[in-house]
């Protein structure tokens, strides 16, 4: 079982041909809602994975957050999510002719969200606690901390890249981190970006994913690196959210961290050749098949 703390949004999508420039304003193709948050977006990827996932974080009794729940209510455990008065967290998300996205969002009621939502527990019961950074810093570095006090395992996908007290990095069983975001944190850490650097400057695994040149990860003195799935590419939105949910899931069913990454590649992938946020996530029966082409 995962326990997911993270966010719950609701997606705002507008498909654009192009970009718009500061001061610009231009006509969308299209416009649609969907479910999304990289919390929820994770959980869901690890539920249709075939993991038992139990979501944690919070939304308002809003008309946003019929729409950020949607998916959640139909496939993760919600008992844990709270109802709070701040507005439901909401991004708005620009898609251009060539699958790009440019996101702005709005956290609202996912910085109400507490660590202690997060019972003792439920730590004990899971194989991993994932967490992003879409919520209140603090929350999650205590989170990290009683994960490491109880001996549970902690995965921290650190996107968006704010900085967390190194100590509390180090106490991550993995990160995961893009490109940008490695960037970042090699910048605080004052090392080089690549996930072996990194590694052993936290002294903690590091996965870095690496757009359409796949992953590398470096954990426990192994260094790892699976190719991307050659795939067209329609949106990018919600890719990097289904990898780290179903690296989680394969690692909650006892992958090893290369094979799981390899699966969590392949699902990314999928992801990147459908339009959407949630609903461009696959289910287990459809990696299975990619892999089994592969």
């Amino acid at each position: 079982m995962i326990v997911t703390f993270g966010s719950i949004n609701a997606d705002l999508i507008f498909a654009v041909e192009d970009m718009p420039q500061p001061g610009q304003t231009l006509l969308a193709k299209q416009f649609r809602t969907e479910a999304g948050g990289k919390g929820a977006n994770q959980a869901i990827a690890a539920s249709r994975d075939g993991a038992t996932v139990v979501m944690v974080g919070a939304v308002a009794k809003d008309a946003l957050a019929d729409i950020a729940m949607q998916n959640l209510t139909h496939s993760v455990d919600v008992s844990r999510i709270a109802h709070v008065t701040e507005p439901t967290g909401c991004a708005s998300i620009l898609i251009d002719g060539q699958g790009r996205n440019m996101i702005a969002v709005a956290a609202g009621a996912n910085l109400v969200a507490c660590s202690d939502m997060v019972d003792d527990g439920l730590i004990c019961k899971a194989t991993a606690v994932l967490m992003q950074m879409e919520n209140d810093t603090a929350q999650i570095e205590r989170l990290i901390r009683r994960v490491k006090h109880l001996g549970g395992r902690s995965i921290l996908n650190l996107a968006p890249a704010f900085p967390l007290d190194r100590k509390s990095l180090s106490s991550c069983d993995l990160i995961v981190v893009n490109e940008d975001e490695a960037e970042a944190l090699a910048g605080w850490m004052a090392c080089e970006p690549s996930a072996q650097d990194l590694s052993r400057c936290l002294n903690t695994g590091v996965l870095r994913t690496l757009g359409g040149d796949g992953a590398e990860a470096f954990a426990d003195g192994e260094k790892i690196s699976v190719a991307a799935v050659p795939v067209e590419v329609n949106d990018t939105t919600a890719a990097g959210d289904c990898f780290v949910g179903v690296l989680a899931s394969a690692l909650d069913r006892g992958f090893s961290l290369k094979a799981a990454v390899g699966r969590a590649v392949t699902a990314a992938g999928i992801s990147c050749s459908r339009r959407g946020s949630q609903s461009s996530i696959p289910f287990a029966a459809e990696t299975d098949q990619w892999l089994l082409q592969a």
